[in-house]
């Protein structure tokens, strides 16, 4: 996942950096700095970019 595709990913989502951080598990600075490129960005968050856009709930709660 680039910068640019992190930051698609939320806009399309409408989501707030803050939002989209707390549904990530991470900072909000974090994430500032996965979009500016200015850090690379883990695979597990695009893992968890993928879940959120899927609603699967957070890890260890139980599916409906």
């Amino acid at each position: 996942m680039t910068a640019a595709q992190l930051r698609q990913w939320r806009e399309q989502l409408k989501l707030t950096q803050g939002d989209a951080a707390n549904k990530l598990g991470c900072s909000r600075r974090a994430l500032q700095n996965w979009e500016s490129g200015t850090q690379d960005i883990p695979s597990y968050i695009a893992m968890a970019a993928s879940a959120v856009s899927m609603n699967l709930p957070p890890y260890g709660s139980k599916l409906p």
